[in-house]
């Protein structure tokens, strides 16, 4: 939490550290449309360009266009007012990737171009393709030297099958970095008394550029360049609860990464209890006490059992899931076994074909690097058994808001299950800032 620019709070709940760097998720857009505003600044685009005459790879030629499509604009699809009744997303993701930009443009609009508001990734994906040909850089190289590195920003992207940063999703940063940007939205593009946004992009971007109707209050109050409009001020936000809440009044940032399946209550307890703390906190006067001992609890630990193991498949386990949300993208995990070593237990199993080792601790949490494909993906594990002697296994993938609950029971049987499940793959190694 950021007050006029001072630390007033950075709290970090183990086995989570302050240099993880976590998918933000939806929260990956901010960056994609403010890589859009400095290109305009650039004189390379601007809001009211046609996307079909800036597009110069991969499009029908202008005359085979639907009408419709050749109406659409800089502006919305930086607003999500595109005029379509569904995010087209699955659509790009059902044809080869070297062919997403020619699928966007052969999806015609049900409605007209700018009359309504519809979330679409798809969108947010042709913000960043456009970046990448207007520019001949791809998002990130793009940004880092313009916004990331003046803002410390040491980031990775998600990138395709082409490796292309992915636009709508991807982006790995740390907590205080997604703090760090919400500033710089605060202070108008200005950081340290350099001016890194052109002027004027902060007040257009952070306008309620059309209407919002969502299932959820906080997500029905307009929409402006790939944020979100609040109660006051606006948000950065990424799924599984990834924000970075703007309160100009306030002279506010407050940056949240987390892993919560359902995100109002999360925003309720920022307005009803962190922030009525805050106003009783002289402007000037020391930060808000940390909570100390601050931890996601492990299973606990009876002792029971030494060794475990299951042989075959890890199928799903409907009683290890938090939520009764659909699980989907669960890891192709095999003959999982583990056995008490120490104070802790050392875990085994065949992941996708491959071998996987990690050590849990018993009742705690132990930080460790696994190697999965050749990457060294960081994950905190940590066990108990229960009274019965089934073990508890989580494994939380702290470059991500994921973590992966299995269970081995004493008859040779086992289950899994995600806690918050990852929304692109369940590639474990895709799991990591790369």
């Amino acid at each position: 939490m950021l007050r006029q620019g001072r630390t007033v709070l950075e709290q970090y709940w183990e086995p989570y550290v302050a240099d993880d760097r976590a998918l933000v998720y939806s929260a990956s857009k901010t960056f994609t449309a403010t890589a859009i505003g400095l290109a305009i600044a650039e004189g390379r685009l601007a809001l009211d360009d046609r996307v079909v005459d800036l597009l110069r790879e991969g499009r029908e030629p202008a005359g085979e266009l639907d009408r419709v499509v050749s109406g659409l604009t800089v502006h919305h699809l930086l607003s999500m007012s595109t005029g379509h009744d569904a995010d087209t997303l699955p659509e790009l993701e059902a044809v080869p990737t070297g062919e997403w930009a020619q699928t966007f443009l052969s999806i015609r609009p049900q409605a007209p171009v700018g009359s309504r508001h519809v979330y679409n990734n798809g969108a947010s994906w042709l913000l960043g393709e456009l970046v990448r040909q207007l520019t001949g850089e791809d998002l990130l190289d793009y940004l880092r030297p313009r916004l990331l590195a003046p803002l410390g920003i040491d980031a990775t992207w998600d990138t395709d099958s082409l490796g292309r940063c992915l636009g709508w999703t991807g982006l790995h940063v740390r907590t205080r970095d997604l703090a760090a940007m919400g500033e710089l939205y605060r202070c108008d593009g200005v950081w340290q008394g350099s001016r890194l946004l052109p002027e004027g992009w902060v007040a257009t971007a952070t306008t309620a550029q059309i209407p919002t109707v969502e299932p959820n209050p906080e997500w029905c109050l307009g929409y402006g360049y790939q944020l979100w409009l609040g109660r006051e001020g606006y948000r950065l936000d990424g799924a599984y609860g990834q924000f970075s809440l703007v309160l100009p009044e306030r002279g506010l940032v407050i940056a949240i990464t987390s892993a919560q399946a359902t995100t109002q209550p999360l925003l309720d307890l920022v307005w009803d209890v962190l922030l009525p703390e805050l106003d009783g906190l002289p402007v000037g006067s020391g930060a808000l006490p940390s909570v100390p001992g601050a931890a996601i609890p492990p299973p606990p630990d009876s002792g029971t059992g030494l060794e475990w193991g299951a042989p075959g498949p890890v199928p799903f386990d409907e009683a290890l899931a938090d939520t009764v949300d659909a699980q989907y993208n669960l890891p192709d995990l095999i003959g999982p076994s583990a056995r008490r070593e120490g104070t802790g237990f050392r875990f085994r199993l065949v992941a996708a074909g491959e071998p996987l080792e990690l050590v849990a601790g018993g009742g705690e949490w132990v930080r460790q690097l696994v190697s999965i494909r050749g990457a060294a993906v960081p994950v905190a594990a940590a066990a108990g058994a229960d009274a019965a002697g089934a073990l508890d296994v989580r494994v939380v993938f702290t470059d991500s808001p994921h973590t992966l609950r299995l269970r081995l029971g004493r008859d040779l049987t086992a289950g899994l299950a995600w806690r918050t499940v990852p929304l692109e793959s369940g590639w474990l190694a895709g799991l990591v800032a790369h």
